[in-house]
């Protein structure tokens, strides 16, 4: 009789103990899934934060870079009316210049300038460097176009872009040069200023009245 009632409470308790597994192991999964949710809620959370964040950093960046673009354009505008304004101001002073001295030219270096006048062909300047200055040597073509004997004397002005005179040279050469012979003649400018050169003028060789071809 003992022996049945123990078979009786074994076979009672058994499915009492399958159930308690289950009951252990579901509740162990609801664990998972709720962590596994809780960790997905944060993670969504932070991208959400990241992408405020980042649209309102790229709104900040594209406002500044607007303002960037503003301020430029309007830098631009500017220097282009400076340019604009220093342009006439060159041109008047060139007029300026051209009033004072109408065969007045811009000094160009390691160029052959045509000067053409009645007696000076052309001129080349040459920027040298002697104890760490610079300066200016040129070579003089004289050509006597006229029926008269010249005397190559003349003399060279130098000035800077704003009209100042800031060099000089001449020349005092004693040989006649008859019509259609030409010579050519190199020196160097003497200058007393340290600006830049831009423009020169060179004056005729003086004639000789008394003699003629």
């Amino acid at each position: 009789m003992n022996l049945e009632t123990n078979n009786d409470t074994n076979q009672y308790s058994q499915p009492r103990m399958h159930r308690s597994r289950r009951s252990r192991s579901s509740h162990h999964s609801r664990q998972k899934i709720w962590g596994l949710s809780l960790l997905l809620l944060i993670l969504l959370a932070i991208l959400f934060i990241s992408f405020i964040y980042g649209s309102s950093r790229i709104e900040e960046l594209s406002s500044r870079a607007s303002s960037i673009q503003e301020q430029l354009l309007l830098k631009k505008k500017e220097v282009d009316e400076l340019k604009s304004n220093l342009a006439q101001a060159n041109d008047k002073l060139e007029q300026v210049i051209k009033g004072r001295f109408p065969t007045v030219l811009k000094l160009v270096p390691d160029k052959v300038i045509a000067v053409n006048n009645d007696s000076i062909k052309n001129i080349v300047f040459t920027v040298v460097r002697h104890d760490g200055s610079r300066q200016y040597e040129y070579k003089l073509v004289v050509e006597n176009r006229s029926r008269k004997i010249i005397v190559p004397k003349f003399r060279l002005l130098v000035f800077d872009k704003s009209g100042l005179q800031i060099g000089v040279d001449q020349v005092m050469s004693s040989e006649e040069l008859g019509p259609g012979e030409s010579r050519s003649y190199s020196s160097r400018v003497d200058f007393f200023m340290k600006e830049e050169p831009a423009y020169f003028y060179i004056s005729d060789p003086i004639p000789v009245g008394a003699k003629h071809m």
